[in-house]
């Protein structure tokens, strides 16, 4: 409250200003004094819900943070379970294909040794 003293003080040195200069006089009274502090204080009390509110909103975000960090180490766990589950097919799958081709070059033999025999049989 000591600054709102200094602001009563400085309008009512403002007013003896204005009087100087513009021959003019204003008062400042109490009651506009009051009213002035009325104001302030609604203008505070709308300023504070303000600040309420984002405090709020923040609070809301950080937790929101919070819980999406939580579940990006959640998937990260599950993501190098599944990385080495692929590394597991993938090897069985290069495997597999090791062993066809060995399958298809006897394949291939085989064949080659039929027409052979188809050709023999055909003369």
């Amino acid at each position: 409250m000591k600054h709102m003293g200094n602001v009563h003080l400085m309008v009512t040195n403002i007013c003896d200003l204005y009087f100087a200069r513009m021959r003019r006089q204003v008062y400042f009274t109490p009651k506009s004094y009051l009213s002035y502090l009325q104001a302030y204080k609604k203008l505070y009390i709308i300023k504070y819900q303000e600040l309420d509110v984002q405090e709020s909103n923040f609070k809301i975000g950080v937790n929101k943070i919070n819980e999406a960090s939580i579940a990006i180490a959640d998937m990260k766990k599950v993501l190098s379970q599944e990385e080495l589950k692929l590394k597991d097919a993938s090897d069985k799958t290069e495997k597999m294909l090791r062993d066809l081709e060995v399958e298809q070059k006897a394949a291939e033999k085989i064949e080659a040794e039929v027409n052979l025999v188809a050709q023999k049989c055909e003369k």
